[in-house]
């Protein structure tokens, strides 16, 4: 039924976010939809999540599906390296100076970790998998992810316009005094790229073919706000709804009216309904999840809504 809830997906690799605030149990979701859309097709399970809790629910590994971690760390010396390359290109008298430092600016940048974000979701589009289930870093830093393409599109868009007029003064200057001109610019070339790459998964962020998200809350205020926050989000900044909410640990009926909670789940489960999209209701399995074993036990555990 989960995914039936997440159709339609027209788009190969067609990325689905689970997205949430820490200790919802996001990653448990993850791992389910992921065992859910590997019976459909070739799926990639991809956690973003620095807390790597996915190697502790499978750490004897997943059968029907491949998983992948980032490590961030790793990712962030890449990118110091591509940029270092581009700042050098930009100004060719930085190794006058200390380059060393400008580097470790990168490397400790805001935004930083998000930009490691945003290049792992631009390779998983465009990888052969059919499915890619990501389990997302906390809500914040998820949802500066998001934000960041587009911007980084604006700012693209202006440094090009700032490049473009650097390169026809540098090729009209030679022109003037008789001198071979050359208008091919590395740096100007790097930033076509840039701006090609994330221009292109901006467009996938926000389009429902390419992409679902799935909001993850337990029957409790903050997270049910969390949720709330990210839904407007979604549709303010991004245009999109999210196709599937899932309220996790919901209490059996009796359990919840003997410590005095049923009226409270009751009411965030009719906030589910009003946001008129698919949404699933898990019961509590009355443990902690702590392995693959434990997730298999969520099929009898939920019950889902499509719309």
């Amino acid at each position: 039924m989960i995914a039936e809830a997440l159709k339609p997906m027209s788009c190969c690799p067609h990325v689905i976010m689970v997205i949430g605030k820490g200790g919802v149990g996001k990653t448990t979701m993850s791992i389910f939809i992921a065992r859910e859309m590997s019976k459909r097709g070739r799926t990639l399970l991809l956690s973003l999540d620095p807390a790597r809790h996915l190697s502790k629910y499978l750490e004897r590994g997943a059968p029907g599906m491949d998983v992948g971690q980032v490590s961030v760390e790793k990712e962030i010396e890449e990118i110091v390296l591509r940029h270092s390359d581009l700042l050098k290109a930009l100004m060719p008298s930085l190794p006058v100076f200390n380059l060393d430092d400008l580097v470790d600016v990168v490397r400790y940048s805001p935004g930083a970790e998000e930009e490691v974000f945003l290049r792992k979701l631009l390779w998983a589009y465009r990888s052969k998998y059919e499915y890619v289930v990501v389990d997302t870093p906390p809500t914040g830093v998820t949802l500066r992810t998001l934000a960041l393409s587009r911007l980084y599109v604006a700012w693209l868009n202006r440094l090009i316009e700032i490049r473009e007029r650097i390169v026809a003064l540098r090729y009209t200057i030679a022109r003037t005094m008789g001198r071979q001109a050359e208008m091919k610019d590395k740096a100007l070339e790097r930033l076509y790229e840039l701006r090609e790459d994330y221009g292109w998964l901006t467009s996938r962020l926000s389009s429902p073919d390419s992409t679902s998200y799935v909001l993850v809350a337990m029957p409790e205020p903050l997270p049910i706000y969390e949720m709330e926050e990210t839904a407007k989000f979604l549709k303010e900044r991004m245009g999109v709804r999210p196709k599937l909410l899932v309220l996790n640990r919901v209490l059996p009926e009796d359990v919840a009216k003997r410590l005095g909670v049923l009226e409270a789940q009751k009411k965030y489960e009719e906030q589910l309904k009003g946001y008129g999209v698919s949404y699933a209701l898990v019961e509590h399995l009355g443990k902690p999840t702590e392995g693959l074993e434990d997730v298999e036990q969520l099929a009898s555990k939920i019950r889902v809504v499509v719309k």
